[in-house]
């Protein structure tokens, strides 16, 4: 046989096997993608029937679920309850992804997921109330925030001091701009866009001697510590509005302080004056938090007497950083550098998340050699932490930074949650609920917390989601 013959034969050979090993790779992907989408439903639902109590116009999530007596306390906070909106938003998202795969699938569920959806995000009014705001630059403002506590009624929340936090309208601006992409209500776009201009009136525009900004944003109107969960979960946000207003002139009067912290005000585009933000917030928790370790501090501490004069709030210098090194606090950054780089393409925001994504591995997980695996750490019990949540936001972010890093920690952080969600599934499923500890199991512990249940139903949904983009 010629050589030209045998070099053209060996090209197509070659190509051949590329094509048959990429389908066989897509065609596992997609079924595992699916299996994903299936488990999470499961979960979904599970925790729906058995932590949402209520009805359709009194609807609520109980705080604490016991899988041994079916029984049940009081509402949740408004931040759990959060979580049961970021659920169905990942899983609609999820669904959506496989709708040209299986569209059986698809129109049988996305129905249902989107209707609970317009209820729990209809039943967050039993959380908002009303009250007068004096901040940095506006005084008496009436404001209508989200309060932590649920109320009895709808609009009637007491929302005064430390009963509202910046943190929760992020959380929840951050879900509302999602369902309005997934649904295409205008009144979720709206609402995000109320409560993210809300969280800026908590930035410290105030200006030191050399005529800076203090900057940061504090925890809530009745605090003066500035924190890394009231500024980082707002970056993300601001660069959707950023990319949902940029084809308008849709325009926002921004009130601050100038170099001699006279009061000021300027009509600016949404578009440009959300993303300016998203970029002041992040540059400021990286130099202000930023642990020698790559993670990210809690907080700055203060004095929290807040101090008013003349109408206005007034600065409050805040302490060193201190507090734990939490996974979401790390999480909210590297989704807020992958979402700025998106945009700015400036590289330095891509070190960042590369050099962030490597840190939070070593520091919030312990390597496995069994499951050749990184398990991510979490609270004794259920009942006494956060962190299945908190890793959550993390693993959302690794799947966010997925198309942009060159950090193969990642991929190894996704790989790592997969993993371990399924070996929990398969294992320890209690009526389609997950013990926190996904490794050792219940052990004798009974109760759960819907907060974590929807945690891992989003966690399967955005692996779904990574699997079919990556």
């Amino acid at each position: 046989m010629p050589d030209a013959m045998k070099k053209s034969l060996l090209t197509i050979t070659l190509a051949l096997c590329a094509f048959l090993c990429a389908h066989a790779s897509n065609d596992v992907d997609t079924q595992l993608a699916l299996r994903n989408i299936i488990r999470s439903m499961a979960i979904v639902d599970a925790a729906w029937q058995k932590t949402m109590q209520g009805t359709d116009d009194n609807l609520y999530m109980a705080d604490v679920y016991d899988t041994k007596t079916g029984k049940v306390s009081g509402p949740s906070d408004v931040w759990p309850y959060t979580a049961a909106i970021e659920a169905h938003c990942s899983l609609l998202e999820a669904l959506g992804q496989v709708k040209g795969i299986d569209a059986t699938l698809y129109n049988e569920k996305a129905p249902k997921y989107r209707r609970q959806l317009q209820l729990l995000i209809d039943n967050l009014a039993y959380y908002r109330g009303t009250y007068r705001l004096s901040s940095y630059a506006t005084s008496n403002k009436e404001c209508s925030p989200f309060a932590v506590p649920r109320a009895k009624q709808k609009g009637g929340a007491n929302v005064t001091g430390i009963l509202n936090v910046y943190d929760d309208q992020m959380w929840l601006s951050r879900e509302l701009i999602r369902a309005y992409r997934l649904i295409g209500n205008k009144a979720y776009l709206d609402l995000a866009t109320y409560l993210t201009d809300y969280v800026l009136e908590g930035w410290d525009c105030w200006r030191d001697a050399d005529g800076n900004e203090y900057g940061g944003i504090t925890w809530g109107p009745g605090y003066n510590s500035k924190h890394s969960c009231s500024n980082g979960p707002i970056i993300q946000p601001l660069v959707w509005l950023h990319d949902l207003y940029k084809g308008s002139n849709a325009k926002t009067t921004y009130y601050y302080r100038d170099a001699k912290n006279k009061v000021r005000h300027k009509n600016r585009r949404r578009a440009d004056l959300y993303l300016e933000f998203a970029r002041k917030v992040y540059d400021w928790q990286k130099a202000k938090l930023l642990h020698p370790s790559g993670v990210y501090w809690d907080m700055m501490g203060a004095d929290n007497t807040i101090k008013v004069k003349d109408g206005y709030r007034q600065h409050v210098d805040c302490g060193k950083p201190c507090g734990s090194l939490i996974s979401y606090n790390t999480g909210t950054m590297i989704a807020g550098a992958s979402e700025l780089y998106r945009v700015t393409g400036d590289k330095t925001l891509k070190s960042d998340l590369n050099a962030a994504i490597d840190a939070s591995v070593k520091a919030f997980a312990s390597y496995h050699p069994d499951q050749h695996a990184y398990l991510f750490r979490t609270d004794a019990t259920a009942e006494r932490g956060f962190t299945t949540w908190f890793n959550d936001v993390l693993m959302r972010a690794y799947v966010d930074a997925s198309p942009y890093t060159d950090s193969r920690m990642a991929a190894t952080g996704l790989q790592s949650f997969q993993t371990f969600l399924d070996y929990a599934f398969e294992h320890y499923n209690r009526d389609n609920m997950l013990p926190i500890h996904l490794l050792d199991g219940w052990g004798e512990e009974t109760k759960t917390k819907g907060f974590h249940q929807f945690a891992f139903a989003s966690q399967y949904a955005m692996l779904a989601v990574y699997t079919l983009t990556k």
